[in-house]
């Protein structure tokens, strides 16, 4: 494992990171990902091939990379856009597109625009056992950098992938899926007769689903008492996955 030290916040190398965490289309045009904290790291590393690996000086490598560098507090900082970073990061390769064809649990996150959301729904579904998920075009980015902070390595273990609305209608066709869509005017959740497989639509969380997807799902509601009219799209993701998995469990 070579090591090298970085001190330069204007190292090539420094301004590829932070590029690499502040942007979508380089980050899919490189394939490359910006992974930062011990934990996830750690974890990840026996799976996970880690292409350079940032440690600030001092601290002693206990991780297999192909690269290590030995970097300042100034340069984590920067590289990871926190304050008050941990003092480890990491590049690896963008995962391959994953083949969703063999589930009968299928979360369908259309148009989520909050990466803390999508990135809290895929640990969600991960944590409740259900085997995949869909993500539309207009989605953030799960290897953005909230959203991968929010997923707490679930980007990493939950099979997913990022579609055109034709691949989804193939793979909702072949597998003649059940799809329910959340929906505050929809049918009390009580009520609805689920059977699996099935699918679960998590809509826009200012528009909801889109036409395409409404036009194909039956909508379900989570009986709301008082004067609330509606949960935050990662909540109501968590209580209906809840429920609905036990129609697979």
């Amino acid at each position: 494992m070579p090591q090298r030290e970085i001190i330069s916040l204007q190292h090539p190398l420094i301004k590829h990171l932070v590029k690499l965490r502040q942007s979508r289309d380089y980050r899919h045009e490189c394939k490359r990902v910006l992974l930062s904290g011990r934990k996830l790291i750690k974890e990840l590393s026996p799976s996970i091939r880690l292409r350079t690996l940032f440690l600030a000086n001092g601290i002693t490598p206990t991780i297999d990379a192909d690269e290590i560098f030995f970097v300042t507090p100034e340069i984590l900082k920067k590289v990871t856009g926190l304050e008050n970073p941990e003092p480890i990061a990491a590049e690896i390769d963008m995962l391959d597109t994953q083949d969703l064809s063999s589930v009968n649990s299928l979360l369908i996150l259309d148009g989520i625009n909050d990466p803390g959301n999508l990135g809290t729904l895929l640990r969600t579904a991960r944590a409740l056992g259900w085997d995949g998920a869909f993500i539309t075009p207009g989605s953030t980015d799960p290897y953005n950098e909230k959203a991968l902070r929010a997923a707490k390595g679930s980007t990493f273990t939950l099979p997913w992938k990022c579609g055109t609305w034709e691949e989804l209608s193939a793979l909702l066709q072949s597998k003649q899926m059940n799809v329910f869509a959340a929906d505050a005017s929809g049918e009390n959740l009580a009520d609805c007769k689920i059977s699996s497989p099935l699918a679960l639509v998590l809509g826009n969380e200012s528009h909801g689903i889109s036409p395409d997807l409404n036009n194909i799902a039956k909508s379900i509601a989570i009986p709301m008492m008082g004067r609330m009219e509606s949960l935050n799209v990662a909540s109501a993701g968590a209580i209906l996955m809840y429920v609905l998995r036990g129609v697979n469990g």
